[in-house]
């Protein structure tokens, strides 16, 4: 399948279907600093069209929902969702759901910088409130920083309750139950058709749940951007394209 054909399938669907995508590496170009995170060129105006269209749009994403939103200019998108930490929280019509944050998460703030002892010094903590994530992408070689301190990690995260996964030059620590599966499927509801679009290892889950939609008789598809360069993602789609900027021109010609 191309784009053409993906577009060509769904646009029939558009009013009733849900259009979600990630953020990071998806709708945004990575960058070293997350903070510094911005949507491509054009990319809040082509959901703007779609929500126009009819379709539900959501950005399903790791990071939490409200810097999401602070970030991106999101609330510009009406009736936008924004499912973040991979669901666990719910940004909508400018009010966010969310929970506290759990003891074992205080005694994992504190311990983790330890586990980093003698990693590369470029390695940093990134705090999203409920969770942790562990960023190796300053490092000069971040595959071997990653690896350097992925043993002591991952010990500590399992030793206190916390799912430990990787991503593009990162591990995150993360309260179990969540994934981006749970997420899509609870957005799509009994809705006829979805689409999503992701870039790295946490939305592999959102590409299963899209493929079991299709079983199901839905009409379903999934976009998979080059991006973060994660391997995993190949054959994971049924569209693959190269950016951001890619991934922004398909959501404005599927608008039309």
């Amino acid at each position: 399948m191309d784009t053409a054909e993906l577009v060509a399938g769904l646009r029939p669907h558009l009013a009733a279907a849900l259009v979600a995508t990630d953020f990071d590496g998806t709708l945004a170009p990575l960058v070293a600093d997350p903070q510094r995170s911005r949507p491509a060129d054009g990319a809040i105006e082509a959901l703007q069209a779609l929500a126009v269209r009819g379709a539900h749009v959501a950005v399903i994403t790791g990071r939490d929902a409200a810097t999401v939103v602070r970030l991106g200019g999101l609330d510009q998108i009406p009736g936008i969702v924004v499912a973040g930490l991979y669901g666990l929280e719910t940004w909508e019509d400018g009010r966010l759901v969310t929970p506290e944050p759990p003891p074992e998460l205080d005694e994992l703030r504190r311990r983790l910088p330890d586990a980093l002892t003698g990693g590369d010094p470029q390695t940093w903590i990134e705090d999203k409130r409920l969770s942790l994530v562990v960023h190796f992408r300053r490092a000069a070689d971040p595959a071997a920083a990653a690896d350097a301190v992925r043993g002591p990690v991952t010990a500590l995260g399992t030793e206190l309750g916390f799912e430990v996964h990787p991503g593009s030059n990162v591990l995150e620590l993360r309260l179990p139950g969540f994934d981006k599966a749970a997420a899509l499927r609870r957005l799509v509801g009994d809705r006829p058709a979805a689409l999503y679009l992701g870039d790295d290892l946490g939305d592999l889950p959102a590409f299963a749940a899209i493929r079991e939609l299709r079983a199901d008789g839905r009409t379903a598809y999934s976009v998979g951007v080059r991006s973060s360069e994660v391997p995993e993602l190949a054959g994971a789609t049924d569209v693959e394209v190269a950016d951001p900027a890619a991934a922004v021109e398909l959501l404005r010609r599927l608008a039309g």
